[in-house]
């Protein structure tokens, strides 16, 4: 390929970018092979289309190779030449569970690079075709559905931010052709040829065969793989509708109650939407399958679903939780003023305006208290021990050491139990005119 070729098909894929979202950082996930120079190199021609946009590569050391270093210097003096600011977080990669390692480190790069990103900020990943189709055939042999079958898409906007995978339309040999002719090299990574890892079979060993006897194959998977896409997109408008009245955002939790359980197509889409909520991964099926089985069964029943991420899926009542053990680990008190919100592990606190609350926009949280401490909720004729407020307001064992008392800084009385209720005191102060209420929520 010409030079003049190559810095066109570069604008192009560039300006494509520039089409799809407004001026961002560009995270780019480096590793120095063909596709992330491409990567790096498009997001490169971005800043130079449009300087509102910046470049940041990450480029992740998984530890367990002894080219590590190889690579790590290529990124760095690659990252030089073109004049991009590098990161190389060290990544702690743990096998185990049921888990192959391609998914454990597939996973643990993912978190690495999403940490980078913000509200004004874009992934861009180097998948390509040929990886589209290898991803096809690994997801026919996992039993996938068409969610797993449908590949990737160009561009991704959800919860963890927003994806772009700008290669999607060619291939890796189009892809070289195209860093050399712009006269930059890239490292070749042994390990892609190593038969222990499942893509690689697939691309050295199954896929030439395929080719061989069906010639058209690429272009029919990639066709199946697009219908599959439609089908769950279509499926999943439903499903997103009945999963936003069943799900407290605030809470991370699920009403069963307003779920028909018997519906099994329907409860596995919206139970994946669930998971989606804290996995960064698609959910495994049968993990999707153990939640659906734990909205059936009793609820008194002390069940728990382990998930990636040391996630665990719980039920209490009528409702789902996901949850991380050991979440809050909060002692003391804490000051807390109106505007402002305070991050405790897994959770922030804040004081949202209400029509019905206290009316004191600075508070004290207070987290050492025993379950024999009586409390006296608004309009409640007598009060009752903490404890036996916990159940009467269905808060599950793992949550109750995230609720605090909230007080008027300077004074032992107590405003509020949380974001559960206020007390009966609160009417007695006097400290403004905006009333508040404590909100409490997950990250």
């Amino acid at each position: 390929m010409l030079k003049d070729k190559a810095e066109q098909v570069l604008t192009e894929l560039a300006q494509k970018i520039i089409s799809s979202i407004g001026p961002s950082k560009l995270v780019v996930g480096l590793s120095g092979g063909a596709d992330s120079t491409l990567v790096l190199l498009i997001a490169k021609r971005v800043t130079e289309l449009d300087p509102r946009y910046s470049v940041l590569a990450v480029h992740c050391i998984h530890g367990l190779d002894a080219d590590d270093p190889i690579w790590f210097n290529h990124c760095h003096k690659l990252c030089e030449t073109v004049g991009v600011e590098i990161r190389t977080p060290k990544l702690n990669i743990v096998y185990g569970n049921g888990r192959s390692p391609e998914e454990v480190s597939r996973a643990e790069r993912y978190n690495a690079l999403l940490n980078n990103l913000d509200e004004r900020s874009a992934l861009l990943l180097g998948h390509q075709a040929d990886d589209q189709i290898e991803s096809f055939l690994l997801a026919l042999k996992r039993g996938s559905g068409p969610y797993g079958l449908s590949g990737m898409r160009y561009i991704v906007k959800d919860d963890r931010g927003t994806l772009i995978r700008p290669l999607l339309e060619l291939h890796k040999s189009e892809i070289i052709e195209i860093i050399e002719a712009l006269g930059y090299t890239h490292v070749f990574d042994i390990s892609n040829t190593y038969m222990k890892f499942e893509r690689n079979f697939i691309r050295l060993k199954v896929l030439p065969l395929l080719r061989e006897r069906f010639p058209g194959i690429d272009k029919s998977i990639m066709r199946s793989s697009k219908l599959c896409a439609n089908e769950h997109e279509l499926a999943m408008r439903y499903a997103r509708d009945v999963y936003s009245k069943a799900f407290d955002k605030d809470r991370l939790r699920l009403d069963i109650s307003k779920l028909d359980v018997d519906d099994e197509p329907l409860m596995m889409s919206v139970l994946r939407l669930f998971l989606y909520e804290k996995l960064v991964m698609t959910p495994e099926y049968s993990s999707v399958q153990d939640a659906l089985n734990l909205c059936r069964i009793s609820p008194d029943q002390n069940t728990v679903i382990p998930l990636e991420d040391g996630y665990e899926v719980r039920r209490f009542k009528n409702y789902l939780y996901i949850v991380k053990p050991g979440i809050c680990n909060a002692k003391g008190q804490y000051e807390l003023e109106a505007g402002k919100s305070l991050r405790i592990d897994d959770f922030i606190y804040s004081l949202e305006p209400c029509e019905d609350g206290f009316s004191c926009d600075r508070v004290l949280l207070d987290f050492d208290f025993s379950g024999s401490l009586r409390l006296h909720p608004q309009k409640r004729v007598h009060s009752r021990e903490v404890k036996k407020l916990f159940t009467e307001y269905n808060v599950p064992a793992w949550e109750r050491n995230t609720v605090c008392l909230v007080k008027k800084q300077g004074s032992d009385r107590v405003l509020a139990f949380g974001d559960l209720f206020i007390t009966k005191d609160a009417f007695e102060e006097n400290c403004g005119i905006q009333k508040y209420k404590l909100k409490i929520s997950r990250t």
